[in-house]
């Protein structure tokens, strides 16, 4: 596989001062008012079990006192959860957050990010273990991008930095990250592994999201190359352990493994790689989907483990979440899996442990790890299976706003700006939304001809959009994708910006702009 140069159009976040503006507006003007008749049907979800699936699994774990919050580490203890592991609790909230756009769920995560730190503040030097900290970071890295906080973003940085920089290695392999740093590992075995390296890749990715800042976006991909080469059969799609430094690979397999590295092709691709990026984690989620389960379902009840399913449960959401046409391929997996985890559940406290085909133990020592990944496939799969294909003529209502994306005065001219207007029928509220090849879209005002456009290729946050006559460029194709409230995201294919209503306006005649995607409503559009 050769290294490939990605588009520096990732859906780069703003400075942390531009994203924390941006969130205190939405906390000043956020408001949820739903019209159902605007919605299409599939959007029944958030579905209600999913909902039930954090609130119960909050229920069980969470402990608050004022801004302290962490997930207990049992449900008969009062302690914090460990390091690593209260990381992994913390991304069962930050799951729930990002499907949800709940500004409870959202002051939820800041909170439990906050705590974390405060608990396990910097330097990390006392844990030897690089995938360690790829959790520490990912769920920093995450909370930052959903709160804008920004010293989750310094530390983020910091634990990266700090374990690729001890962690890489050319010496043995030919590179990768050593799972146990040697100077710690006590005469032990030494393996590169894919939980290191996949951790810290998706890191690697979310960092370069946030800052702009190409070196991480470069060693993503060296971190990626190796994986490739090294401990991923792409004929097969399976990904190994690792490899020892006498370079016999350890062919062991796991469903969290096979998650991770999906989920870092997929946020890769996200990044404006090639199509290669989205196949190997189409191949990564096949091989567990058919060699790691039970009749279809997910059915690990080793009592040793710790999480089993939520990377891959993250992973299938966000390629299928990015690629809407996949829809038809994973949700009736998707959905048995997230049936039979929740018929499995224990019913005084509602949680589910890895195995989703066997009743879940009813124990007072089950720790939350055993059930943040139920919640997470709660969390990504939608009550209805998603529209593959949105093609057709619509309406595009801005769900913060109400108001109609609009070619303002029936313009015919190329190179005017679109505006958002009260709805009235009319033809220059009309979009025509026809699938490229690629599965991104075309929009075409019905009263001008015209293309909604990316003007002179922009990559700037607030490039206003305009109308052009169509002529195939990338800048006039459209990433469509549904949420799971029913509404959609536009994301210009060329800048990797989200179309918008700037400022959380409702003025009729607010010019539309394009800004870095965070899931406000302002970025979210219904089409009826």
């Amino acid at each position: 596989m050769n290294n490939k140069k990605l588009k520096a159009t990732c859906h780069n976040f703003d400075t942390a001062s531009n994203v924390l503006k941006k969130m205190n507006e939405l906390q000043l003007y956020i408001f949820v008012l739903v019209v159902s008749c605007c919605l299409p049907r599939w959007a029944s979800a958030q579905s209600a079990t999913a909902t039930a699936a954090i609130n119960d699994f909050n229920s069980a774990y969470l402990v608050t006192s004022g801004t302290t919050v962490y997930y207990k580490s049992a449900l008969n203890s009062t302690s914090p959860d460990g390091t690593w592991a209260g990381s992994l609790d913390i991304q069962g909230a930050e799951d729930a957050y990002e499907v949800s756009g709940s500004s409870t769920l959202q002051t939820l995560v800041n909170n439990l990010c906050a705590t974390w730190l405060a608990n396990n503040p910097p330097p990390w030097s006392w844990d030897g273990y690089n995938d360690d900290i790829g959790w520490f970071t990912i769920s920093l890295a995450r909370g930052y991008q959903m709160t804008g906080t920004a010293n989750f973003l310094t530390q983020a940085e910091y634990g990266f930095n700090y374990a690729f920089g001890r962690g890489w290695d050319t010496n043995f392999n030919g590179g990768g990250i050593w799972e146990e740093n040697p100077s710690y590992a006590g005469g032990s075995t030494l393996e590169k592994t894919a939980l290191a390296n996949d951790s810290l890749g998706k890191t690697a990715v979310m960092l370069y999201q946030s800052t702009g800042n190409t070196t991480y976006l470069n060693e993503a991909e060296q971190i990626y190359a190796w994986v490739w080469h090294h401990i991923y059969d792409p004929s097969t799609g399976e990904v190994y352990t690792g490899i020892y430094t006498n370079g016999v690979v350890d062919t062991g397999a796991d469903v969290y493994n096979q998650g991770t590295f999906a989920d870092f092709a997929n946020l890769l691709y996200e990044c404006g790689a090639g199509s290669t990026y989205l196949n190997d984690a189409e191949n990564a989620l096949n091989y567990a989907k058919n060699n790691e389960t039970d009749n279809g379902i997910f059915n690990n009840t080793a009592s040793y483990l710790n999480t089993w399913a939520d990377e891959y449960a993250r992973a299938i959401g966000h390629v299928c979440g990015y690629t809407p046409s996949l829809w038809s391929t994973y949700y009736p997996f998707m959905l048995a899996n997230a049936n039979s985890a929740w018929n499995n559940r224990r019913t005084d406290y509602n949680i589910t442990w890895n195995g989703w085909a066997t009743p879940t133990p009813e124990t007072n020592n089950m720790i939350p790890n055993w059930c943040v990944s139920a919640v997470a496939m709660q969390q990504f799969t939608p009550a209805t299976q998603p529209p593959t294909s949105i093609t057709g003529t619509h309406y595009v209502i801005n769900k913060y706003s109400r108001l109609a994306l609009d070619d303002p005065a029936y313009s015919t001219g190329n190179g005017t700006n679109m505006d958002q207007w009260g709805y009235n029928g009319g033809a220059n509220q009309q979009w025509v939304f026809d699938e490229n090849s690629d599965g991104s879209y075309t929009i075409l005002n019905k009263y001008s001809g015209l293309a909604l456009d990316d003007p002179g290729w922009g990559t700037e946050n607030g490039t206003k959009v305009d109308q052009w006559g169509y002529n195939g460029g990338s800048n006039q194709h459209w990433i469509v994708f549904p949420n799971q409230d029913g509404s959609y995201s536009i994301i210009n294919e060329y800048s990797g910006l989200a179309l918008e209503d700037p400022g959380f306006s409702t003025v009729n005649g607010t010019l539309m702009d394009q800004w870095v995607n965070n899931d406000g409503p302002n970025q979210r559009w219904i089409l009826r």
